[in-house]
């Protein structure tokens, strides 16, 4: 979670916040974890179809895996009670799990629920995380489209892109050195006149 006490104002009735104000303990916990293998078959159908319409937009969108993210209350001494929905979004910062990572990839959340898919956009410039705001919690999908290299990268520096195989900066020096040889032989022979 990115900010608590949203979360806490998002999620608590007035009653349990005068509660609060009166001593008593409320703890408020989200659950992220892969379902992959588990997934309600009608969120795998929501989230499969949201991922074909949301291709257009995003061209190459492809299944990463299924995840489920879950926001559970306890109050006091009492039982963990899930809440599938707040009154308001909330941010949520989602690890992208390492079998997920790999460079040049864009990542999205597709989230089922009530029957309805949604697109999210990362909101965060960290390549580790994807973070969303959502104020229901059920069946998602983490998705991503591989962005393809566009051009070499030479071998020398790994920075520049290559002309005929060769490193532009070795180009470059190559160059300013025959600049500086044509320097040299003009300077010569205009000494020699």
């Amino acid at each position: 979670m990115a900010d608590t006490v949203a979360v806490a104002n998002a999620v608590l009735t007035p009653e349990q916040l005068e509660l609060i104000n009166h001593g008593e303990t409320i703890e408020i916990r989200i659950d992220v974890k892969d379902i992959s293998n588990q997934v309600p078959e009608q969120d795998k159908k929501i989230i499969e179809n949201g991922i074909k319409e949301y291709q257009k937009e995003a061209p190459g969108l492809v299944l990463g895996m299924y995840v489920d993210i879950s926001m559970f209350i306890k109050i006091g001494e009492g039982d963990w009670n899930a809440i599938t929905e707040a009154e308001e979004p909330i941010e949520i910062i989602i690890g992208i799990p390492l079998k997920l990572q790999e460079k040049g990839r864009t990542y999205y959340i597709i989230r089922a629920h009530g029957g309805v898919h949604t697109f999210m956009n990362d909101m965060d410039d960290n390549p580790d995380t994807i973070t969303v705001s959502t104020e229901l919690f059920s069946s998602y999908a983490i998705a991503y489209v591989q962005m393809e290299e566009t051009g070499h990268k030479c071998s020398l520096c790994h920075i520049c892109p290559t002309f005929l195989g060769i490193c532009c900066f070795l180009w470059l020096a190559v160059i300013i050195l025959i600049i500086m040889i044509a320097s040299l032989i003009r300077y010569k022979r205009k000494e020699q006149d």
